[in-house]
């Protein structure tokens, strides 16, 4: 994040209180003029700050546009003045307008009306002088001049090249079919936490390091006499991705690139639950990212390159997503994930799953949660024993990365 020092502007604000104040015992007068009100947003810095020591800063320039920065991401804004009273923060497709007043007995004292949610928020701004903001008691989804909207970090989030980090847990109920006897009545338990941690190497290039460590609670697996037998809490194999995230843009709409390797390390500790290989390929993925949400497909494949050699392994797997942003941190959401199984006979070669679900993004004590559910039918799968139908519940929290890296 920029230093508000670098920057030469006419009104720095040294003091935000970010939590709703009392309307009540002081005198305050209104500050009306479009001109005026676009002299006092024109070069306005607000700070807010974060549970942690994390700061949230956001700027305002006098052709309109704005940008907060907040959880090592930055989200656009534009503002303008409504009429001879308001003024008029746009982020997405929401808009907040506000009414301004002025301490009469303090002229660097303002009071910000937002109209929306009836609350105010309070502005000491001197001219050349930076100070310390204080901390929200009750931070929530609203957005506010420092603060994106729960709406807003949804969307980041859903960018595959975003440099917010998460912590993020996936808890899957799977289902079986297949020709075996009994098959139908066959089902896994089991969770995958999933790190994105990345490290913004800078012009909206990202490096992503991602491991996806599962733990099995309850598991079906053909057994060697026939019928099955279940295998529980143990350790699945460790799957990753290295991989570089390139953000570019075509006029005004943003385009996202990754490329990288893929591999799984043999860490399961029960041999029916993994292949006793190193596995290791190449990653790419193309997605549009745009206000209305984010389109896109990522595949890797990966050959045994070590471990156990009596057979070969040569799959081709993924995710095709989409989000589309609805209000409120709401989104329709799907990342079913896809294999092809390059040594298996042409009938047993795919799992392909239809689905998709709800996501919702809300704000906890000021810190960004994203959970979402989503259901998968599997319409292609191996013919003797493959899933037939999957609930996913993910849920993770936005985490301040440990280190800066490149802004």
């Amino acid at each position: 994040m920029k230093s508000v020092s670098r920057y030469p502007l006419p009104v720095v604000v040294a003091l935000v209180l970010v939590f709703p104040v009392a309307a009540q015992g002081a005198e305050w007068e209104p500050v009306t003029g479009a001109e005026t009100l676009r002299e006092l947003v024109s070069g306005l810095t607000v700070e807010r700050q974060l549970k942690g020591g994390e700061v949230a800063t956001g700027e305002y320039f006098a052709d309109g546009t704005g940008v907060v920065h907040e959880w090592g991401a930055s989200f656009p804004r534009t503002w303008e003045v409504k009429g001879e009273t308001q003024i008029c923060i746009t982020q997405l497709k929401e808009v907040s307008c506000f009414e301004v007043e002025r301490h009469t007995a303090e002229a660097d004292l303002y009071r910000f009306h937002d109209l929306s949610t009836d609350l105010w928020h309070e502005v000491r701004a001197k001219k050349g002088v930076a100070g310390k903001t204080a901390a929200a008691e009750k931070p929530g989804s609203e957005g506010g001049a420092a603060k994106p909207t729960a709406a807003e970090i949804a969307a980041e989030l859903a960018n595959p090249n975003t440099p917010m980090g998460t912590l993020n847990t996936n808890f899957d109920f799977i289902t079986f079919d297949g020709d075996l006897p009994g098959t139908g009545d066959q089902s896994a338990l089991k969770v995958v936490f999933q790190p994105s941690l990345p490290y913004p190497l800078g012009g909206g290039t990202n490096f992503f390091l991602r491991p996806a460590i599962p733990i099995v609670f309850d598991q079906a697996v053909p057994a060697a006499g026939g019928g099955f037998e279940s295998k529980g809490l143990e350790l699945g194999d460790i799957g990753f991705d290295a991989s570089f995230g390139f953000s570019f843009k075509s006029g005004k709409k943003l385009n996202v690139l990754i490329a990288g390797m893929a591999g799984t390390i043999p860490t399961a500790t029960d041999d029916a639950l993994g292949l006793d290989q190193w596995l290791l390929g190449p990653e790419l993925g193309g997605f549009l990212v745009r206000k209305w949400g984010v389109v896109g497909i990522i595949a890797s494949h990966q050959w045994n390159v070590a471990g156990e050699d009596s057979f070969d392994t040569s799959t081709t797997g993924g995710q095709y997503i989409y989000n589309f942003n609805l209000k409120d941190g709401w989104q329709i959401t799907g990342s079913p994930a896809w294999s092809y199984n390059h040594n298996a006979d042409s009938g047993d070669a795919w799992t392909l799953p239809l689905g998709g679900g709800i996501a919702k993004t809300a704000i906890w004590g000021g810190r960004p949660w994203k959970m979402s559910a989503q259901y998968w039918h599997f319409i292609k799968s191996p013919s003797a024993f493959g899933a037939n139908h999957q609930i996913r519940v993910t849920i993770g929290p936005v985490v301040k990365l440990p280190w800066k890296g490149r802004q």
